[in-house]
């Protein structure tokens, strides 16, 4: 990562907060502030984060699958932090709407960590991470803080990382112990809003093996000297087609034997 931020970047983490305490109006980003890499784009997320002044619930990581990476241009993760204030445990929440304007509603599979993963020589495994989570179905909530006219899918990756992962808001359900025996490339959830049509799922190769992707994330952020804690959230990408939703809405995710939740917004 960079050692110091240039002056766009410090502007670009300026304005993505800024644009944080007013959901749904969006900040018309200028080309020339465009991260020059991953490293500035996590640069940029890093003093976004410092400038909101909030505590950290956890981590996400998006384009887990090489085939969404294909789908939506990325080379790599889309790493983001979980934000505790828009952070909700358990499977029935009336949220409001103000904190999530032209929002949209993902299901993921998430985990929560019962000890520290610590920095170390070697890399951590998908095996090793198992040992040390529990599972929770869970909802992403996400949109963009930014808009920007002409922007290659290059960019548009480089400005995904810079805010935040697109990410806004987690809703986690009811925590699952046993969980290792789950196909989870293949797992269907029923995700509706206001009883309208199933989201399609993202199955097969377009899904993550959820341990891998948290060993994935646990290793990129040792890379930038970040640490995850126990009681610390992972969650490892969209499992299902994310759907808009607005005031009154109600979103709706049947897992199957992993549990439900529900949001009245």
């Amino acid at each position: 990562m960079a050692d110091q931020p240039t002056r766009a970047i410090e502007e670009l983490a300026a304005m993505l907060a800024d644009a944080w305490h007013r959901p749904g109006n969006l900040v018309a980003v200028d080309r020339a502030l465009v991260p020059a890499d991953r490293a500035q784009a996590c640069l940029a997320q890093d003093l976004m984060f410092q400038k909101l002044g909030e505590a950290l619930a956890g981590w996400k990581v998006g384009a887990t699958s090489h085939k969404m990476r294909q789908l939506d241009g990325h080379d790599d993760v889309i790493p983001g932090r979980i934000i505790a204030s828009r952070t909700h445990i358990g499977p029935r929440h009336d949220l409001q709407i103000g904190h999530y304007h032209k929002a949209r509603a993902e299901t993921e599979f998430a985990f929560r960590l019962t000890a520290t993963p610590h920095l170390r020589d070697t890399p951590w495994t998908s095996g090793e991470m198992a040992e040390i989570m529990v599972l929770h179905p869970a909802i992403e909530l996400i949109g963009n803080r930014y808009q920007m006219d002409g922007a290659s899918k290059a960019e548009n990756s480089l400005m995904t990382i810079a805010d935040n992962g697109g990410g806004i808001g987690f809703v986690f359900g009811d925590p699952v112990t046993d969980w290792q025996h789950i196909d989870f490339q293949n797992h269907r959830i029923d995700l509706r809003v206001s009883g309208g049509a199933p989201a399609d799922n993202f199955l097969g190769d377009m899904r993550c093996v959820p341990a891998e992707a948290a060993a994935d994330l646990v290793n990129h952020l040792a890379h930038r000297g970040e640490v995850l804690e126990a009681g610390h959230f992972i969650s490892t990408g969209a499992a299902s087609v994310p759907q808009p939703f607005g005031g009154g809405d109600v979103v709706h995710a049947d897992f199957g034997v992993l549990g439900t939740i529900e949001l009245r917004f």
